[in-house]
């Protein structure tokens, strides 16, 4: 193969992005003018109409450009906006630490909430769910760092014979169900081992953990599973990227 031939390297979107912004910030592109056509910047680029609709999507995130459908885009900033998110993008990458753990499932049984599992739950007394307790380790023989408590809807029961050895939960039931899962908030905060979670995580009663609540929300708005994660202290460390992105609403 000769010199001429040697394919060059492919121009991600990230790329166009940073070179977009430079331009904006140089003034080649000032506030109120508009970008070329994605057609224009496919052929300036030489490379897909979606990898151009990424670059532009990154700038409107970052609150660069304004776009409304069938125009172009519009400069809106000379700088990037103030603001910072997070930058986790899927539920995937929010429970990362599930692919890499080595599971134990303690028990998987029907229970009707009391009033302070339910307070604890956000959630009504007296309601039945599926509760499955985990044991999460970074090696088979290794110390716990996760005792988890997942609670499903009584609809998805079935659910509990066909997970596989991470016991992701949420996504089974999305495969088995055809449920998307459209929201998923958590809550992280301080707490202390009750005696039941210092037994298992193997550290003494009343020690530090951290505490995890979880609540998987369906496109109809129905909870569909409620996590509770208990990590000890020393053996798991979270790490979250910030992007500095426009929010457009609350």
């Amino acid at each position: 193969m000769g010199q001429d031939e040697i394919e060059k390297p492919r121009t991600g979107y990230r790329q166009i992005a940073t070179t977009l912004i430079e331009e904006i910030r140089d003034g080649a592109w000032r506030v109120g003018e508009k970008l070329p056509t994605e057609s224009a910047l496919v052929d300036r680029f030489g490379v897909s109409r979606n990898t151009v609709r990424e670059a532009l999507r990154e700038l409107q995130d970052f609150g660069y450009l304004s776009k409304r459908r069938g125009t172009r885009s519009e400069v809106v900033r000379s700088a990037p906006d103030t603001s910072f998110v997070n930058s986790i993008r899927s539920v995937g990458e929010l429970l990362d630490y599930v692919k890499a753990a080595h599971s134990t499932l303690l028990s998987a049984d029907r229970v009707l909430l009391l009033e302070d599992q339910a307070r604890q739950l956000d959630c009504t007394a007296g309601s039945e769910w599926v509760r499955l307790q985990l044991l999460r380790r970074r090696e088979p023989t290794g110390a716990p760092f996760c005792y988890s408590e997942a609670y499903i809807d009584p609809r998805f029961a079935d659910v509990v014979g066909s997970l596989g050895p991470a016991y992701d939960i949420h996504r089974a039931i999305e495969e088995h169900y055809g449920v998307v899962i459209a929201r998923v908030i958590q809550q992280i905060e301080a707490a202390s081992a009750s005696a039941g979670v210092a037994l298992k995580l193997q550290v003494p009663a009343g020690a530090p953990i951290l505490l995890a609540r979880t609540t998987f929300l369906s496109a109809a708005g129905e909870v569909v599973e409620l996590g509770l994660a208990h990590f000890a202290t020393g053996r798991y460390r979270m790490k979250m990227a910030l992007d500095r992105r426009r929010v457009t609403g609350a």
